[in-house]
């Protein structure tokens, strides 16, 4: 890949993205002069370009638009079969493995409790933690890594001064398709890779866990108009998780249907909960931080053309300062254990 352009948009502080697609060797670099801040997912109606969105907007936290002024394309060549891990291994500062961590189990606790009364149906909790950046760290260097570590899933390098430096690796679609026929998936239960379990047995918690987040989706397409074409659960891996999904197809008339359905789909039980609305509120009164763009949404738009949006999971952030911020979260149901 050719550095060179992307190093000049970091000298020059420009907002830039550089991505590439699920199983693809294409990586696209869009950069622009100014990003534009809506409010709200409604007020993309008209626009194309590169959206940056938050798990919960707000004034902090607004959704950003980058418009594709200037693109480049570049091909990953078989030398990047052999970049050395960077970092490798991420250095285990103090806390980080300490987990479960007082607060932590505290804040499982008020979940579970608002679970096992009967609340919710389905919690998502979340957390961050706060790690010295590496010697020698770089962010196009991490990027390069990541095409490589996961080769399945959508891998992006978002960078804008409002913001700071987000890289991430994500396996679960939003919102895709181009010309009238749309994708979108649930994505939901959760299990370690070995090299002794390359195929897992799913548990009844991880299997209820996706029924709920499917049942949501099919719920939101039918109350919309669509008929859905439903494929699945099958068994996907990310990196080293395996994770259950099925698949939903259809059909969209128009822009307002679009945003309609995907203000209706974000976020979705996956990074959220069930009953949504409730339990939105609920996360962002007890989980403790703002997750800002973590299990927010990112990805292209464009009602006229191609448009894939992608849940920013299995994400970090930092800027050019000494530490990085790394996010997880676990889907909770009244019969999740703690150290599970």
């Amino acid at each position: 890949m050719d550095r060179t352009i992307i190093e000049e948009w970091i000298k020059a502080d420009k907002p830039f993205v550089v991505f590439r697609e699920p199983g693809e060797r294409c990586v696209k670099a869009i950069s622009a002069n100014s990003l534009q801040a809506l409010a709200d997912i409604s007020e993309l109606k008209g626009h194309a370009g590169y959206v940056f969105a938050p798990f919960r907007p707000s004034d902090e936290f607004p959704i950003w638009l980058l418009p594709e002024e200037e693109v480049v394309t570049f091909t990953l060549g078989e030398e990047y079969d052999d970049v050395p891990e960077a970092p490798a291994p991420v250095p285990f500062c103090g806390g980080w493995f300490d987990y479960p961590s007082a607060s932590y189990c505290r804040t499982f606790q008020t979940f579970k409790a608002a679970l096992s009364g009967g609340d919710f149906e389905k919690l998502v909790l979340s957390r961050k933690v706060i790690i010295p950046l590496p010697t020698g760290f770089s962010w196009l260097n991490a990027f390069g890594v990541a095409c490589k570590r996961y080769v399945h899933s959508y891998v992006s390098l978002f960078y804008a001064p409002q913001t700071g430096f987000w890289l991430g690796a994500t396996p679960e679609i939003l919102l895709s398709g181009q010309e009238g026929r749309f994708q979108t998936v649930a994505l939901a239960g959760t299990q370690v890779l070995t090299d002794e379990c390359k195929m897992p047995q799913w548990s009844e918690k991880n299997k209820n866990e996706q029924c709920l987040v499917t049942d949501f989706i099919a719920d939101i397409l039918h109350a919309s108009g669509t008929s859905p074409e439903i494929k699945g659960p099958i068994t996907v891996t990310a990196g080293s998780l395996a994770h259950l999904k099925t698949e939903f197809n259809f059909v969209l008339q128009d822009e307002t249907c679009l945003l309609s359905l995907l203000q209706a789909l974000h976020p979705t039980p996956a990074v959220c909960g069930v009953e949504k609305s409730k339990a939105y509120d609920f996360i962002a009164s007890q989980e403790g931080y703002d997750r800002s763009y973590y299990s927010g949404f990112l990805g292209q738009y464009n009602p006229c053309g191609k448009t894939r949006l992608y849940v920013n999971l299995r994400c970090m952030n930092g800027d050019m300062s000494d530490h990085l911020c790394l996010y997880a979260g676990g889907g909770l149901l009244p019969t999740s254990v703690l150290e599970e």
